[in-house]
């Protein structure tokens, strides 16, 4: 990994993860080298791009803001790209001949062409786990506002309905009563998915009283076990009380949640999916979720987003939705670019690769 004398560092934020915080983290990252920066801001004046409706000449590169364009024209002389959502195309490899490293502030760089910067021989860092605590919390969340029922209970009380039924000459009960839910300790709580933030929501899960069952096809039974009873897939669905995903959207994990996994899945069941909107056949949820094959869902991912005004989910009243919110913490811009700084500093400061993500040896 011959370095230049001098380093050219482009820079590249937007409105999630600023250009500011990724210049700071950079500071020390580069700390001994001679640098100059060029920075530039992208406007997210639309959602992220996941359908690939916008040809912009490469379709292995997936969930980005901003156009190649706006990369290849400052990318002349460039050593070290710092990124969070730009589209790294194939072009965008071609024009940055000078390309040693790029930095990604996210935790799956789906916004790069991983395979052809690889073949280049470009150093790729991400920043993972940046989402581990905030996705694992609003899963445990999910599960437990289904369970007791607290957006229909919720609605209850602020429409009047629970003072109208109680102060009746004689009270109505039965819509008080809808809102019973399971006791939590000892139900089959299914994890989908043993990653960083399968891991963490299994613990969180195990530490309120669910019985943990996990599914991972890549991970060895006795990893598997250290966090909950290994199982296989079909066993998963079929048992458990609660099914969540943790799994990233490859192709082959697409509408790996079909019509008959949810035929598969108790009437009691409940489902929850803050992974990717493509991992499961959404019409077979609706179907599910209309003839109440399953109790109930909770989703923060949509195949189409934003969700569509005409959507047959906002009809339902036993699902919770909400606007792939799940890694939205406070402190988004400057935790990603804290992670980033941390997988960076052993390239550039030891020579190791240890933390490279595309490159080993």
């Amino acid at each position: 990994m011959n370095m230049p004398n001098k380093l050219k560092v482009l820079i590249v934020g937007d409105d999630w993860v600023s250009t500011e915080h990724l210049e700071s983290a950079m500071k020390d990252v580069l700390k001994g080298y001679e640098y100059e920066t060029v920075a530039h801001t992208i406007v997210m004046d639309k959602p992220m791009s996941r359908d690939k409706k916008d040809d912009i000449g490469d379709d292995t590169v997936n969930e980005y803001c901003g156009t190649p364009e706006e990369i290849i024209d400052r990318i002349d002389g460039v050593n070290v790209l710092i990124t969070h959502t730009a589209p790294i195309t194939k072009q965008v490899i071609d024009a940055g001949k000078d390309l040693i490293a790029i930095g990604c502030c996210r935790s799956d760089a789906v916004n790069i062409n991983m395979d052809y910067a690889t073949k280049k021989g470009i150093y790729i860092f991400n920043a993972p786990g940046r989402s581990v605590e905030p996705v694992s919390d609003i899963t445990i969340t999910f599960a437990l506002a289904l369970a007791r029922n607290i957006l229909k209970a919720d609605s209850y009380v602020r429409q009047g309905r629970w003072y109208k039924d109680i102060n009746r000459e004689e009270p109505v009960w039965e819509e008080f009563y809808s809102f019973r839910g399971p006791v939590i300790k000892g139900k089959k709580f299914g994890v989908v998915g043993l990653g960083k933030i399968g891991k963490k929501v299994a613990e969180k899960a195990k530490g309120i009283g669910f019985d943990v069952q996990i599914y991972d096809p890549f991970l060895a039974k006795e990893k598997v076990e250290e966090y909950g009873r290994c199982l296989s897939l079909e066993e998963l669905i079929s048992s458990s009380d609660f099914i969540t995903l943790h799994i990233p959207p490859v192709e082959s994990n697409k509408n790996l949640i079909d019509d008959k996994m949810f035929e598969m899945m108790k009437p009691s069941a409940y489902f929850i999916n803050v992974a990717r909107g493509e991992i499961i056949d959404e019409i077979a949820l609706i179907n599910a979720l209309k003839t109440k094959k399953i109790a109930g869902a909770a989703l923060d991912v949509f195949w189409k987003e934003p969700l569509e005004l005409d959507s047959e989910l906002l009809k339902l009243d036993n699902v919770i939705l909400t606007p792939h919110i799940a890694g939205q913490r406070y402190d988004v811009s400057k935790g990603s670019a804290d992670i980033l700084r941390e997988y960076m500093l052993p390239f550039f400061q030891e020579k190791s690769l240890r933390t490279c993500l595309n490159i080993k040896k």
